[in-house]
């Protein structure tokens, strides 16, 4: 009889305590996602210094400034990059980037990238003192790079370095005299080393 009372005060006092909530794993709230993977449409600034390989090259270094705009297809190809590069030319190039990172949601990560396209000519050359007919201008032309680098991303920016191969053609054209022009390659085959920011 005494041990029937003190079960049912046991199981009393037991019915009194508040119901614990269990927490599965798909209820945890989901990290910020960070700019890497959050846009579709990104726009960047990159800051490129160009060692060339070949010594017989006109410009043993050159340096490469751009801005562009690029819609993301999926998580690694950016298409319809385009933007305007800056060397001792102006130059409008639309590209298609290829860039895996090893690490999506890391605020570290390093990657992998691609990159191929073509560059047209800027007739307003920022070197340019004279509007003559002996202006020079340069032909449509390929540009590729490949390379691997390191990222550092917040939800707002993507900082970024990155070392690898880099080509683009340049090939200079300039009229001398009536139906006489001077065509010198100015194409630029060499390492990249680039740092830059996308927004």
């Amino acid at each position: 009889m005494l041990a029937c009372f003190v079960n049912e005060a046991k199981g009393a006092v037991e019915s009194t305590k508040p119901e614990e909530k269990v927490l599965s794993g798909d209820s945890e709230e989901p990290k910020t996602s960070i700019l890497r993977m959050q846009n579709k449409v990104i726009a960047g600034i990159e800051l490129s210094v160009n060692p060339s390989i070949n010594l017989l090259d006109e410009y043993l270094t050159r340096t490469v400034a751009n801005f562009r705009i690029g819609y993301r297809l999926n998580k690694n190809v950016l298409t319809g990059s385009l933007g305007v590069e800056f060397t001792d030319e102006m130059f409008l190039p639309v590209t298609i980037d290829y860039k895996y990172y090893f690490s999506k949601q890391n605020v570290w990560a390093p990657f992998v990238y691609g990159q191929v396209g073509y560059s047209w000519h800027l007739k307003g050359n920022i070197n340019s003192k004279y509007n003559s007919s002996k202006y020079a201008q340069y032909d449509p032309g390929l540009l590729t790079s490949v390379g691997l680098g390191y990222s550092y991303a917040t939800t707002l920016n993507e900082f970024y370095f990155s070392l690898g191969y880099s080509y683009r053609s340049y090939v200079e054209n300039i009229p001398v005299s009536q139906g006489v022009t001077q065509i010198t390659d100015k194409s630029m085959n060499g390492i990249s080393i680039n740092v830059g920011i996308n927004f």
